[in-house]
């Protein structure tokens, strides 16, 4: 049989032995688990690169559209630009023409009352002369009246 020693010696060695086999079963359940959590890992990767992928491709199509509308927008806007330098270009014109209408009725206003003061101050010497000759004329009645009244006193005494 064997002495107390030699069995704690043998029972050493299977602690030992049994501590080795539970380290290298906790490793090997570590590099399970790690592996495991790895592979998950990996898969997640992959799925945010899909989506990522999605994404970029999604990005590259509202991009694309977003580029369209700001040519279209730009092209409407410049139309827009256009016509309105055209109705401002036509705008001035009016405005330029409307002036020099005014000028010109402004003038043709001002020979009119001209011409008219004119005729006024024609009409006024012409009325003038006419009271001058009606004073004259009524004078002239007047001392025809007086000499006629005269006459057929002298015309009474010759008969």
């Amino acid at each position: 049989m064997a002495t107390i020693e030699e069995r704690l010696q043998v029972l050493e060695q299977e602690n030992a032995a049994r501590k080795k086999a539970e380290e290298l079963l906790t490793i090997a359940v570590r590099a399970l688990v790690s592996k495991e959590a790895f592979e998950k890992l990996q898969e997640t990767v992959e799925k945010i690169e899909e989506t990522a992928k999605t994404s970029q491709e999604q990005n590259g199509k509202l991009f694309d559209v977003l580029n369209t509308h700001n040519i279209l927008t730009n092209e409407r806007l410049g139309d827009i630009q256009s016509q309105l330098l055209t109705m401002d270009g036509n705008i001035v014109g009016l405005q330029t023409e409307m002036r020099q209408r005014f000028t010109e009725q402004e003038g043709k206003i001002t020979g009119l009352q001209t011409e008219m003061r004119q005729h006024f101050a024609e009409q006024e010497n012409k009325v003038s002369g006419l009271q001058t000759t009606q004073t004259e004329q009524t004078g002239l009645l007047q001392q025809i009246l007086a000499r006629l009244a005269e006459k057929p006193s002298q015309n009474d005494s010759p008969e």
